[in-house]
């Protein structure tokens, strides 16, 4: 849509300068040559404009979106100095406890051209997570192409069940705020995109 708008502006301008040389040479006036000069001026920066906007080159845009599988919280055993005779449902003891955040990565390739040596690289990644799944450097990412991670966060805390539940409910966009995924691929001339994905956002920026 923008090419054809660009190529629409570029023959108005054209026609425009055709008429009023036409104008200017049946009447000599100044007001046709005012108007031969700004439309020629404008199609000259339209043509190069057009020439030297990359946006327009198709590439391929390899792009990222997480979903949320589940989150899990598993008793690791009471601690040491828990009072004796503790009773059940009625008072909260401390436990240790493995939290669990469960994520799927969908990853695919939105545009007609398709992505190689791919490289994809988690930056910012908080200690024990997982993944689980992965994309071959020399495998191609095509139009139609999806993969599917899996991505899994593991912390341990020492809170009674009802502090460990609000943990799990609150933290993981705390330990994840800064956590980017970085991808790295070329189209098949050989010339490098980047994509950097937001966790936090679920966005994606292309360079």
């Amino acid at each position: 849509m923008k090419i054809l708008k660009n190529i629409i502006t570029i023959i108005a301008e054209i026609i425009i300068l055709i008429l009023a040389a036409i104008w200017f040479l049946r009447t000599k006036e100044e007001e046709p040559l005012i108007v031969m000069i700004g439309s020629g001026v404008f199609l000259i920066v339209s043509v190069l404009s057009k020439i030297f906007d990359k946006s327009q080159e198709p590439r391929p845009k390899v792009v990222f979106h997480k979903k949320k599988d589940f989150t899990m919280r598993s008793p690791l055993g009471y601690a040491p100095n828990n009072p004796e005779g503790i009773q059940a449902g009625i008072e909260t003891p401390k436990k240790y406890w493995e939290l669990s955040w469960s994520y799927t990565i969908e990853v695919r390739n939105n545009s007609s051209v398709t992505a190689y040596n791919n490289e994809i690289e988690y930056k910012n990644k908080p200690n024990r997570t997982e993944l689980l799944g992965g994309i071959g450097k020399i495998q191609p990412i095509k139009p139609e192409d999806k993969f599917e991670f899996t991505f899994k966060l593991t912390q341990n805390v020492f809170e009674t069940h009802i502090d460990a539940d609000k943990y799990l409910k609150e933290n993981a966009e705390k330990l994840l705020k800064d956590m980017k995924i970085i991808a790295k691929y070329s189209d098949e001339f050989g010339k490098n995109f980047t994509t950097e994905y937001n966790w936090i956002t679920d966005n994606n920026e292309f360079k």
